[in-house]
């Protein structure tokens, strides 16, 4: 287990924490691509290593733009938004698709309810039953035969790099400096800051790009005591 990113603002407090664990993957070899002529190869393959339009961002339904409420937070819609945004950053270095499993999913929910009320990032828990990465996989009754898992913390509203403006700290009432409105995190935008993160980091972008993975889970948990109206908790977990 590693440290991820710390994420800090000068005038905050410590945000976007991550952490990753894995239960090391065994490497299977890779079926020979089709040979094609280096001029075709060269037009046809986008930055990232994938088809050129063959990778277009996530295109999401009202439901996923909706702010992250604060109780009652749909689980499964979260953990869509972030398959979805791992699927694109897999698509992109030219990895295959990965599935949500619902196991998956409440399982790393109940860890980052953990997390949330423990109000720190720990791979490890006080649960019985589920105190590893391993225990918490075993009891999803899935079949796997190696296991990942990547954690982070966010704040609840969008803050941006730097200073912000804090209107009314009761009312969550924010702006940037400029004076424009920060909303809170939509399921959305929240994926979408999340999986960025991991990919600016070795360890995580390990895990989210491995070749083995083949099902996918995201959980959310809210720490409402954090500083600046709350701070969420992030799960994601893999099987291959």
């Amino acid at each position: 287990m590693r440290k991820g990113l710390d994420r800090a603002g000068p005038d905050r407090p410590e945000m976007g924490r991550q952490r990753r664990c894995e239960i090391p993957m065994r490497r299977l070899p890779m079926p020979p691509l089709p040979s094609l002529p280096a001029l075709a190869l060269a037009l046809l393959l986008a930055p990232g290593g994938a088809l050129a339009g063959a990778c277009p961002r996530p295109a999401y339904p009202a439901a996923f733009l909706k702010p992250v409420p604060t109780r009652n937070i749909d689980q499964a819609l979260f953990s869509r938004a972030m398959q979805m945004e791992a699927d694109y950053a897999r698509c992109r270095r030219g990895r295959a698709h990965v599935a949500t499993a619902p196991e998956l999913t409440e399982a790393a929910a109940g860890h980052s309810r953990w997390m949330a009320g423990a109000r720190r990032l720990d791979h490890d828990s006080t649960v019985p039953g589920r105190r590893s990465l391993k225990a918490r996989m075993r009891a999803t009754g899935l079949r796997f035969r190696s296991a990942a898992e990547n954690i982070a913390a966010f704040d609840r509203y969008r803050f941006p790099d730097g200073a912000f403006r804090i209107r009314n700290a009761d009312a969550c009432i924010f702006a940037t400096q400029a004076g424009k409105p920060i909303p809170p995190h939509s399921y959305a935008s929240l994926a979408q800051a999340v999986i960025a993160g991991w990919m600016n980091s070795p360890g995580h972008r390990k895990n989210l790009l491995h070749r083995r993975i083949r099902l996918v889970g995201a959980g959310l948990g809210f720490d409402p005591t954090a500083p600046y109206c709350g701070r969420f908790y992030i799960t994601q977990d893999y099987l291959g």
